[in-house]
């Protein structure tokens, strides 16, 4: 344990904060603990200002993926070396790879493609789309719920049927970088739109349908503007007296914010803002949650990449310990079916739990806040599959199917549960 400390003391002091790197000679590496030790040391050291993981770990044996700018990449090794971690280099300049996939996506004719990534523009012209198919018997109403700092539009489609009926709510994109989320989304509303599986059929004669796919505008549309954009996650909000830009929007909730997981420091990724609820952005969902809480039966968060089905809370209790709501055997009886629905489709691997226990103490987040202040039971955030935080377009797919067939499940247990027949 005292190895521990001080290899993460010098992790602190090696590492440092960023606001745009150019990417430029940075490593991608993949860490591999052989022991629970290394996995513990590698959980504690994704809480870290100025480390970037692009993909978590939480077990033996399963690689994480770790950014590592230039001038830090001999003494990182060192360090791996030193904790006898298994490691090796997947690129050793990022900027190269980045750059490669900025100018092919660029090459492409940009309109609305269900199977591609898309930029904000694209994405709010196919809500227009998917509205003008709203499906016999339905509303399909646009609303925007907020405008971001720079005026771009929070923008919500409900689906919804005559009679008081409970919403399935799903939100994407709160991290910017997180292209794989809203991609997903889109596919989750597609197939509530089309109609054309039973299993869509079934749960939207039962529930109203509510999606937001783009929580960060501003921080969105900067991730697409260039290459040394492309890993942007927070918003774009200037901070006062820093020259560094944004808040982490999901460490901005007013839900036990600043305890735990979050940064003072405006250049960090995980900065929690100046006051629990600072952003507008913030503010815009808060205020639409509290509205109509107590009508949501299940709100779906989807963030990415970790292969995990996460449950309130993210925070710690006063002896340091991880907190538990008093829904927690419910809310994880849930999760369970949501992460076997998702692992039988392909056979992949997904934890489940709360973030606290799961992946690490992080407060302020959208799912404490919709279960604490807006009374929504089942709140959960997926982090999907990977690889990283730059996949390519292949990748939707796949993690659509995965992620509807979780939902039907989780749908069902949450019936058994609350009930219903």
């Amino acid at each position: 344990m005292k190895l521990l400390t001080i290899c993460l003391a010098f992790v602190a002091a090696v590492f440092a904060a960023q606001d745009t790197p150019d990417y430029e000679g940075y490593h991608v590496v993949y860490v591999i603990p052989d022991t629970e030790h290394q996995v513990e040391w590698l959980m504690q050291l994704e809480g870290k200002d100025g480390i970037d993981f692009l993909k978590s770990t939480r077990k033996v044996g399963v690689a994480a993926e770790i950014i590592i700018p230039k001038e830090q990449v001999s003494s990182s090794y060192k360090l791996f070396s030193m904790l006898e971690m298994r490691y090796f280099t997947v690129t050793e300049n990022a900027a190269a790879d980045l750059k490669r996939n900025f100018l092919m996506r660029n090459d492409k004719p940009r309109v609305f493609d269900i199977n591609d990534f898309n930029t904000f523009e694209d994405i709010l012209a196919g809500l227009d789309d998917f509205v003008a198919r709203c499906p016999s018997g339905a509303s399909c109403t646009l609303e925007d719920i907020g405008n971001s700092p720079q005026g771009r539009p929070i923008r919500l489609l409900k689906i919804t049927k005559p009679g008081t009926r409970k919403i399935v709510w799903f939100d994407s994109a709160i991290h910017a970088r997180e292209w794989l989320a809203p991609a997903t989304n889109l596919k989750l509303l597609d197939a509530i739109i089309s109609q054309q599986d039973s299993n869509a059929v079934s749960l939207f004669n039962k529930y109203d349908f509510y999606f937001v796919i783009v929580m960060n505008p501003d921080g969105y549309v900067y991730s697409w503007q260039d290459f040394t954009t492309r890993f942007w996650r927070k918003n774009r909000s200037p901070n006062v007296g820093s020259s560094c830009v944004g808040t982490d929007l999901n460490r901005n909730y007013d839900a036990n914010w600043l305890n735990d997981g979050t940064s003072t420091n405006p250049c960090s990724d995980t900065y929690g803002g100046s006051s629990a609820a600072s952003e507008v952005e913030t503010q815009a969902v808060q205020n639409y949650l509290r509205n109509i809480g107590s009508n949501i039966i299940s709100l779906t968060t989807i963030h990415t990449t970790a292969q995990m089905i996460l449950i309130p809370y993210g925070h710690t209790d006063a002896n340091g310990e991880c907190a538990y709501p008093s829904d927690h055997q419910d809310q994880l009886a849930a999760a369970n079916a949501f992460a076997d629905g998702i692992e039988n489709t392909f056979g992949t691997s997904w934890d489940r739990g709360t973030v606290c226990t799961t992946i690490y103490p992080a407060s302020g987040a959208t799912m404490d806040f919709a279960y604490d202040t807006a009374g929504i039971k089942y709140s959960f955030t997926p982090e999907l599959r990977g690889p990283g935080f730059d996949p390519p377009a292949s990748a939707i797919q796949p993690s659509f199917d995965e992620v509807w067939n979780g939902v039907v499940d989780l749908m069902a247990q949450i019936e058994t549960l609350e009930g219903k027949q």
